[in-house]
Order: structure tokens, then C-alpha cells, then sequence
């Protein structure tokens, strides 16, 4: 089977073919709801399933790969195929999607001289590397040699988010060939002439990114001279609105939605749905943006949800009924109903169990010295936390500031916090008051989640450069740096007492199931933290909002006692853990059911 862009039309085997395409992510689903989320998608009536591949997680580690379990890209793509369904596959090796940096892993920029996504040596190696593993496990899928792969994407959005030129996408293209990469190759970017001309390959048919009036941006695509004529394909039909924390949460209507699918389905055009499920961001995963106006960091929520077609747990919404309606006044016969996926309120439990982060560092890391602070890339982490410890001493009292500091530091003198500073705050300074020498001063700090769009990405390196006196040329030297992937939580010696102060640690309660349901965990009662259910990360919590709720899978339940552990930066204010059949989210201090 071939399946070929040409003469304006997608075409397989010769016979064109309209592409009703989704997106879901393997990565942000457990492989068990693949079959349920990809059989909801052809209930829907869509025909085709897209996917990313995420390299921050296939290459966690530099040179240490990962394609098992919820990183098993194949057999997502295998799935899809026995279910009938075509596939779409966006290899990246950048993908954006919200993801921390693009999708592109932390440890590049520990790198002298690197710079990302362009023809710097550098990074086109270690994009090689991970081509020459990753394509491998693509290629035996594809439709010529008999697989669901129909299509894959050069690189994603390169003019929209980048502008440079055609030379870089070349070489992806290159690479892409070398590793015998045979089906339909395309370029995808937002419908500005702007952004086509500066992410187009004349040799190669593009596509275009919007939500709303899809006919006008095809109009703005068939004025792009690029050589080719492109068939009209919407690769991001944009279905949502993407959710950040601190920020009301926007909805893009179903209404609107099923109206972008209407014109599409009349002009006999082709769209990707972007989210049809959004699933979560599992562990440290999430990204985060950049507002230039006003200098704002903004960072994502835990929950991928993006007001999707399908629900964070499976669910049909609003939107899915709309879309399938119009579906099915095109191609009647092509849907059906699709099976709820209801979640289970558990009863409420204690973490009667706790250890300090302090008494937890030596099972978590192993001290590196250094005279100035480093960040955590130069060690050749990507997620998580890291530590930096030193001596200070009564002459150091004053105010002071941490320089290079991203995205939030927890400074605690003794063991005891004194502040809490973030990335857009104005200075990040802090007062020390040394009562004591040879006191110890610890500054932890967190990776947020790395902005994943612009050129801006180059700078984002995570922990600390400096701190120093403010307003003279004191810095404190001498730093024991502490490394806090948090890959895992095992090994900790919990202990019965629980703490009095607000320090960092880590509380852990049992949950005893009958029968594992999904489940959603409220937040726990303190101000910011992560949670493991039986050894999994399944995110972050904040209590600023919107989320107000962890989704906690099935597949991560097992019948009779089930590990929870908590990691709360700064202690829980009650210990009570409770749980929800739904989720929660709403404004800012404000809980909405949904």
C-alpha cells in the first residue's frame, strides 16, 4: 500500500481518500486505555489516529533509551492498525505539544555551544542518535511494507515557533530518508504567510494549523508558492484551549468545533483533530509558555486535558457528541456509541507516614562539588529538583540574591525555610540573618517545566547560577549540589512522626481497593508537590489552580493495599487524603465540578 500527497488530493493505492484524523499521545495514556481511547476515536467516526514521539522521554539519560510500556510507540501503532485505523506519526525530533522544552530532553543544554533546532553539530548529532533508535521501531510500519503508518511530519511548526530558514528542515528531512523512511513526508505550520514561508520545503507538501474558518487558512496556504500542490489538510484543528496554572481555564465551544468539521466535511478536506484525548502529563513532564508582555513565565497543568474531544479519563464530552453528529451526516453508518468510563470516589485515607527531604538525601542523591552553582543540565538531568548547599557565617547576614535562578527556589536556613522565590518575581532576593557561623544554608529549587515554544528554549537551563550579596560583589562559594530527579521514591525510611515544621518531605498512606476503578485524587491539603501511586509519578499539584484534582488510572491500582506517596514542598496542613469519581477544576480558588 502507498499513500501519496499529490494533485491536490491525499491518495491510497491511487483512490483518494478523505483523513478524518485524532490525536492521542501514547505517552500521556497507560498502554491499557490505548484500546478504549483509539476505539472511541473510530466511534467518533475518524479513520485515522496521529501521534507525537516524545524524545525527553525515550531519552531521559543521554545515550539511555526507552521504547517499553507507556513508551512503547510500536505497539501503540500496531493497536491502531489492528483496529482499522491509519496513523499519522510526527517524530519530531522537536514536537512542541505543550511537553517540557518541545519535547527535546533537559540534557542538551548542559552542552558547550549548543544550540537547539538548527544545523549546530551538536545538536544534529544527538538528533541523529535518537533518529537511529527511534526510526527503527517506525519503519517495519509503515504502509509500504504493509503497516498503518500513511505519513510523517518533518520536524513541527518550524516557521510558526522558529523562522529560520529551510536548511535546517532539509537535514531533518535528510535524516528522516537515511534511516529509510519511505511514506508521505509533510510540514505542518500556523496559516500566516509568515509562518508557511518560513516552515516549507518545496520539495515536500505542507499543511496548515488553525481553528475556525479552516477555508480562509487553506486560502493563505495555496498562496504560498512552495512548488507543490498541497492537498488541504488541517494538521492541528485546534478543538481546545490549552490550561496553565494561576489562569482561568478557556473553552473553545463545541458549536464551534462541530462548524469547523461541517466546512471541512463539505469541502471534502482533511483535518487532525488536536486534542481528540489529551491524557495526562505523567511525573515532571509538562512544559510551560512565555508571555513577552509583562516578562511571564506561565507553566502547564499536570492534566492534558486541553478541553478535548474525549475527556482526561476516556469520557465522551459535549464536543464528542458534536463532532460525531456532523460525522455521521457525511458518512452515515461511520459512528456509534461510544462505552462510559465512569471513576469511583474511594473512601478517604490518612498518611500516617512522613520523612524529611533532608533525612531522604543520601537514598536520593550523591553530592557533587562545586565552587559556584550549576544547573541541574550540567549534570545531565532533565526533570525534577536539584539542591545547593553551603556554609555561612554571621558576616554573611544581609539581603541577598540568587541569579540564573529557574523556576522556584525554597531557601532554608538550618533546616528551617526563611523564603520562597519565583522566576517572576523582580529580583529574586531574599533577607539572610545568620545567628550562628558555619550555619547551613540549602537552596532547593524546581524545574516547572521548561517553555516549550520559541527560540527562547536555549535558555532555559534549570537550578542556579550565583547567589550573592545584594547590591555588592560577595558571592557564597563552596556549594555541595544535590541532583533530585526523583525517579524514584522507594527506599525511604518512613517513619511514624509526623513533622511539626514546613519543611520539604515525603508522607505516605495506604489505599486498600477491592476493585481498581479510575479514580481522581484531590489535592492534597498543603501548597505544592508531587504524587507516586504504587511507584508511578502521576504529577504535580498546586493549590492556586485550576486543577484541583489528580487523575489516577486503573492500571495503577492492584486489588488489596495500594502505596500513595506525597512529596509537599512545604508540609500538609492536615494529612487527610480524599478522593473524587470526577474531576475538578475552575478558577482560581474556586472549584467547579465537571
Amino acid at each position: 500500500m502507498k499513500c501519496v500527497f499529490s494533485d491536490g488530493q491525499i491518495k491510497i493505492d491511487d483512490h483518494p481518500v478523505q483523513i478524518r484524523s485524532g490525536a492521542i499521545h501514547y505517552f500521556r495514556t497507560r498502554p491499557e486505555q490505548w484500546r478504549d481511547r483509539l476505539v472511541k476515536l473510530r466511534q467518533c467516526g475518524l479513520n485515522t489516529v496521529e501521534t507525537y514521539c516524545a524524545w525527553h522521554l525515550h531519552e531521559k539519560y543521554e545515550g539511555e533509551f526507552d521504547f517499553s510500556g507507556i513508551l512503547d510507540v510500536a505497539a501503540f501503532i500496531r493497536l491502531a492498525g489492528e483496529l482499522g485505523l491509519m496513523v499519522m506519526v510526527r517524530p519530531g525530533p522537536y514536537i512542541c505539544s505543550e511537553c517540557d522544552l518541545g519535547g527535546l530532553p533537559g540534557w542538551l543544554l548542559g552542552k558547550p555551544g549548543m544550540r537547539l533546532r538548527c544545523n549546530n553539530p551538536q545538536y544534529l548529532d544527538a538528533v541523529k542518535k535518537y533518529f537511529s533508535r527511534l526510526l527503527p521501531q517506525l519503519t517495519p510500519l509503515q504502509c509500504t511494507h504493509g503497516g498503518p503508518i500513511i505519513a510523517m511530519q518533518v520536524e513541527n511548526e518550524y516557521g510558526d515557533s522558529f523562522c529560520g530558514g529551510t536548511a535546517h528542515l532539509e537535514k531533518i528531512r535528510e535524516m528522516l530518508l537515511a534511516e529509510e523512511v519511505d511514506v508521505q513526508l509533510f510540514t505542518s505550520d500556523g496559516e500566516t504567510p509568515a509562518y508557511l514561508y518560513g516552515g516549507t520545503l518545496p520539495s515536500l507538501p505542507a499543511a496548515v494549523n488553525c481553528r475556525n474558518n479552516p477555508d480562509a487558512a487553506f486560502d493563505r496556504l495555496d498562496s504560498i508558492n512552495t512548488g507543490y500542490a498541497n492537498p488541504h489538510l488541517v494538521m492541528e484543528l485546534w478543538v481546545g484551549m490549552g490550561w496553565h496554572w494561576g489562569r482561568t481555564p478557556l473553552h473553545h465551544h463545541e458549536n464551534d468545533v462541530a462548524s469547523d468539521i461541517r466546512a471541512l466535511m463539505a469541502g471534502k478536506n482533511h483535518f487532525n483533530c488536536y486534542m481528540f484525548h489529551g491524557g495526562t502529563n505523567f511525573g515532571f513532564t509538562s512544559g510551560a509558555n512565555y508571555e513577552p508582555a509583562g516578562n511571564q513565565y506561565i507553566s502547564r497543568l499536570t492534566s492534558y486535558e486541553v478541553d478535548a474531544i474525549l475527556d482526561e479519563g476516556g469520557n465522551a464530552t459535549p464536543k464528542y457528541f458534536a463532532v460525531q453528529s456532523v460525522i455521521e451526516e457525511f458518512c452515515p453508518g461511520s459512528t456509534s456509541a461510544p462505552a462510559p468510563h465512569a471513576g469511583v470516589a474511594y473512601p478517604p485515607i490518612e498518611a500516617t507516614e512522613y520523612v524529611s527531604l533532608a533525612a531522604s538525601l543520601d537514598q536520593l542523591s550523591a553530592p557533587i562539588r562545586r565552587p559556584l552553582p550549576e544547573p541541574m543540565e550540567n549534570f545531565g538531568q532533565s526533570f525534577g529538583l536539584i539542591m545547593y548547599t553551603t556554609t555561612v557565617h554571621r558576616f554573611n547576614s544581609g539581603p541577598h540574591r540568587l541569579f540564573g535562578m529557574r523556576d522556584r527556589a525554597i531557601v532554608m536556613l538550618n533546616g528551617n525555610p526563611i523564603a520562597t522565590l519565583y522566576r517572576n518575581d523582580p529580583d529574586c532576593s531574599f533577607e539572610l540573618s545568620v545567628a550562628e557561623d558555619n550555619s547551613r544554608l540549602d537552596i532547593l529549587v524546581e524545574n516547572m517545566g521548561r517553555i516549550n515554544f520559541a527560540p527562547i528554549m536555549d535558555e532555559e537551563r534549570k537550578g542556579l547560577t550565583g547567589c550573592a550579596r545584594a547590591g555588592i560583589t560577595m558571592q557564597l562559594e563552596d556549594w555541595e549540589i544535590r541532583p533530585l530527579p526523583l525517579d524514584s521514591v522507594s527506599g525511604l525510611n518512613f517513619t511514624r512522626q509526623l513533622p511539626s515544621s514546613s519543611e520539604p518531605g515525603f508522607y505516605r498512606g495506604w489505599l486498600n481497593v477491592d476493585k481498581p476503578e479510575d479514580t481522581y485524587l484531590k489535592f492534597p491539603r498543603g501548597v505544592r508537590g508531587y504524587v507516586w501511586i504504587n511507584g508511578v509519578n502521576i504529577g504535580r499539584y498546586w493549590n492556586i489552580g485550576p486543577q484541583y484534582t489528580l487523575y489516577v488510572p486503573r492500571p495503577l491500582l492492584h486489588e488489596g493495599s495500594n502505596e500513595i506517596v506525597i512529596f509537599e514542598l512545604h508540609g500538609l496542613l492536615e494529612t487527610r487524603l480524599e478522593f473524587s469519581d470526577h474531576r475538578l477544576i475552575g478558577p482560581m480558588g474556586r472549584l467547579v465540578q465537571s
